[in-house]
């Protein structure tokens, strides 16, 4: 009996991707086959669209943000039916394709009525969710934001309409992006090298610095600025960006600050699947609005589009700040 196949993207070489063929799994007893409506476009998958970090030589699949519609469920699976719409986050790094098979455990049903598929890529806001989770913030802290790029924006979110932060302060350099952070939060909002947010910074410093930090700069300046604003004894430095690259600390800082350091991977977290609903019902209360930061979508089946929008994920460039792939 010959194997089902789909159609999905394939990195074939350093910046080229193509649609090919790809085989679809069989449906175990606690899986999901789901249809795939859009696919956000990650960071790492820019990286892998050049080879970087890549699972081996080209070609090979991409994506892990998918967002669909159930076609087909196992049969120990309860919390499904054919039909529903739901979002994916963990459990693989190739749904950008027509039809994948899911874990159950690692998908979340969106609301009825949505239509917005690309709108509703999830999976980075349940890192947020996680980290927000993990970072421990108490009623009233000082909290921090270093870099209000995509997964930025969504942190400060959830800072501003879900948390316990009594002050959030965010610095951007990128004018847009501050502009879209001071939307959110219009108080306490800075270009760290303009010079009221050089001003800023140091009455931070002074006052004995923030609470919680939460660094999404993903450059070494604004580690360093991340360092910098962290309260002495006990304060908090979260890690969200530095997943592929190497970075240099200042150990005997964190040794005689008492830093507490945290990373944002899933993989802090053991009960990481449950974050999953926690993010779906936080969405459907507007707490996360991730498709407000949506800015590049392309076709899968138009290869101009599809290189496009894996090509300025990457270089940033057109004012991007989130990409989608629609199916």
């Amino acid at each position: 009996m010959s194997q089902k196949t789909t159609l999905g993207v394939w990195i074939v070489g350093d910046g080229q991707a193509e649609v090919r063929p790809v085989p679809v799994g069989e449906v175990g007893p606690y899986d999901l086959l789901i249809e795939t409506k859009a696919c956000g476009v990650c960071a790492w998958d820019a990286n892998l669209y050049h080879g970087v970090s890549a699972p081996g030589d080209f070609p090979y699949v991409i994506g892990h943000e998918g967002v669909g519609i159930v076609r087909e469920v196992g049969s120990l699976v309860t919390n499904f039916k054919v039909g529903d719409k739901v979002f994916c986050s963990s459990g693989g790094n190739e749904m950008m394709v027509q039809t994948f098979v899911q874990n159950a455990s690692c998908a979340a049903k969106l609301p009825d009525d949505t239509e917005d598929y690309a709108a509703a890529v999830l999976e980075p806001t349940v890192c947020v969710v996680n980290l927000l989770e993990k970072a421990g913030i108490r009623p009233g802290d000082h909290v921090a934001l270093v870099g209000a790029g995509y997964m930025g924006l969504i942190t400060l979110q959830g800072l501003v309409r879900g948390s316990w932060a009594g002050k959030i302060s965010t610095f951007e350099i990128k004018p847009d992006r501050l502009a879209l952070a001071k939307e959110l939060s219009p108080q306490n909002t800075y270009d760290p090298y303009s010079p009221e947010g050089q001003a800023y910074i140091q009455q931070i410093k002074e006052e004995g610095g923030a609470d919680v930090v939460i660094e999404f700069a993903a450059s070494d300046s604004g580690f360093e600025l991340s360092n910098e604003l962290i309260r002495k004894s006990g304060g908090t430095l979260v890690i969200g960006t530095w997943h592929r690259d190497k970075v240099t600390f200042d150990g005997s800082h964190w040794h005689m600050s008492g830093v507490n350091v945290l990373n944002l991977s899933p993989m802090s977290n053991r009960n990481y699947t449950e974050m999953i609903p926690r993010t779906a019902a936080l969405y459907e209360r507007g707490i996360y609005a991730p498709g407000d930061y949506l800015t590049h979508t392309a076709r899968f089946d138009d290869p101009e589009g599809l290189n496009r929008v894996l090509r300025i994920s990457g270089t940033k460039e057109d004012g991007y700040i989130k990409g989608a792939i629609l199916f």
